[in-house]
């Protein structure tokens, strides 16, 4: 049986470790990249050349961007440099939601509980808002908790002990995260407990 010296074992990990680490850093480089494309395709945006930063927007949406699918969704929304169209912009927020973007989770949240566009869906609104509340994003918590605190939607007399409970638990990390209409919330339910 042969062994392998120590050195030999010690530089395969270094180099495993080394591919790794070379990976990483190069997708770092690629993420920093895009974040400065996105600004840039912003800037041109502001001077009101939104036809230029639809095609660096649309670019980057290629590659699964989500802050670029989510500016696209804005220029659709607002008819800027495109022709209006809110069902194309709740396709891109749908895209970058998929994506796990917890803006975006938050925009479909509220979409289905409001019904406009997509169908009122208070258990779709209350998926979507729930999934960017655990990404700690400050307004999916606030409306998750809203939501949990007026029993799905049916009001604040209607809503079990358990879903109570709940909206405390994500307003009050709405509130630790700079949420200041959450404190409002959190008295009403602590009165009613």
């Amino acid at each position: 049986m042969h062994r392998i010296p120590r050195t030999v074992c010690a530089s395969l990990v270094a180099a495993l470790l080394g591919l790794g680490a070379t990976a990483a850093a190069a997708k770092e480089r690629d993420l920093a990249r895009e974040a400065v494309t996105n600004l840039e395709a912003y800037a041109v945006y502001k001077m009101g050349r939104y036809d230029e930063a639809r095609t660096i927007w649309e670019g980057l949406a290629a590659k699964g961007n989500t802050t670029a699918l989510i500016n696209l969704a804005n220029l659709f929304q607002q008819g800027q440099g495109v022709g209006e169209d809110q069902r194309r912009a709740l396709t891109l927020v749908q895209r970058a939601a998929d994506l796990g973007d917890a803006r975006a989770q938050y925009e479909i949240g509220i979409a289905y509980e409001k019904g406009s566009i997509l169908g009122r869906d208070i258990e779709k609104a209350a998926h979507w808002l729930k999934k960017s509340a655990e990404q700690d994003y400050s307004d999916g918590q606030f409306a998750y908790g809203v939501l949990l605190a007026t029993g799905r939607g049916r009001g604040l007399d209607k809503a079990s002990d358990a879903e109570r409970a709940d909206a405390l638990v994500w307003l009050r990390k709405a509130k630790a995260n700079g949420n200041v209409e959450a404190a409002d919330y959190i008295t009403i339910l602590e009165k009613k407990s």
